[in-house]
């Protein structure tokens, strides 16, 4: 018989691996969905604004970000 403590630490950690999934496809659905499937779905697009780099990182996110002097 397994023991009841091993099975619930696999099943909390397997929570927080599916939470952690969950926010980093939060993250992404803007950078990969079209305007198109924004209109669509009768919400606004996403700004985005210039960081200096190739990817574009959503106005939204700015205050997730520690502050760059």
């Amino acid at each position: 018989m397994k023991d009841l403590f091993q099975v619930l630490r696999k099943k909390e950690l397997d929570i927080e691996r599916v939470r952690k999934e969950i926010e980093a496809l939060h993250f992404v659905i803007p950078l990969l969905a079209e305007e198109a499937d924004w209109i669509e779905n009768g919400l606004t697009p996403p700004r985005f604004r210039a960081t200096g780099t190739t990817g574009r990182t959503p106005i939204s996110s700015r205050s997730n970000q520690a502050s760059i002097p």
